[in-house]
């Protein structure tokens, strides 16, 4: 099942871009802040995927890979984005998992979507078990990292709707008025809705 925002309103104004693998939309209530908006929804995506993503050789989520099993400082945007992981896998009894990594990787998402898509199928690989969520260790009091040695992390499942959820604010904040962004599906409002409220399709 996804979502997505419906322009049910002719005043708002869609800005629509691919990033971090997914469509990313923008919805405002006003046309002269359209591009501001995306600029401003680009960059949250842009330091997102600088964070968590596990394809780029260069993001913070990679260092804490290369230095498994030692404890490891990282910034306050990779660190909000762990919480959110791990909070997420307590709240779930472990259905949202973050340590799935090497699993993802090992079923083939070892790349963007778009090229995990374009290759050939193949048959399913044998899995084992994977860490869990208790082997994440979170130190708020200098914002650091421990995973197991030979653990990786996949923060796909959280970190998209994290990113939503701070693209909206950061917009509403920046044009003064209210906003709906969408991210795959991911869908996160702030600020004063328009007249009637939001209207969101779902779609299966």
């Amino acid at each position: 099942m996804s979502s997505g925002a419906r322009r049910a309103d002719p005043q708002l104004s869609t800005r629509t871009f691919r990033a971090i693998g997914t469509t990313a939309t923008v919805v405002v209530q006003a046309a002269d802040v359209a591009d501001e908006a995306a600029g401003l929804m680009a960059a949250e995506l842009e330091e997102i995927d600088l964070a968590c993503s596990r394809f780029r050789p260069d993001s913070e989520l990679q260092a804490v890979h290369a230095h498994a099993g030692a404890k490891v400082q990282v910034g306050p945007l990779l660190f909000e984005a762990l919480r959110v992981a791990v909070d997420a896998a307590a709240r779930t009894g472990g259905a949202v998992d973050p340590t799935i990594g090497n699993a993802i990787a090992a079923l083939g998402y070892d790349a963007d979507l778009d090229e995990v898509l374009a290759r050939p199928a193949g048959p399913p690989p044998a899995l084992g078990p994977v860490a869990g969520y208790a082997h994440v260790q979170l130190d708020p009091s200098d914002r650091s990292v421990r995973i197991p040695r030979g653990v990786r992390l996949d923060l796909g499942s959280t970190a998209k709707a994290l990113a939503a959820d701070r693209a909206a604010a950061r917009i509403a904040r920046a044009v003064g008025g209210g906003v709906l962004v969408s991210l795959g599906g991911d869908v996160a409002v702030a600020g004063p809705p328009p007249a009637g409220g939001w209207a969101v399709g779902i779609a299966r």
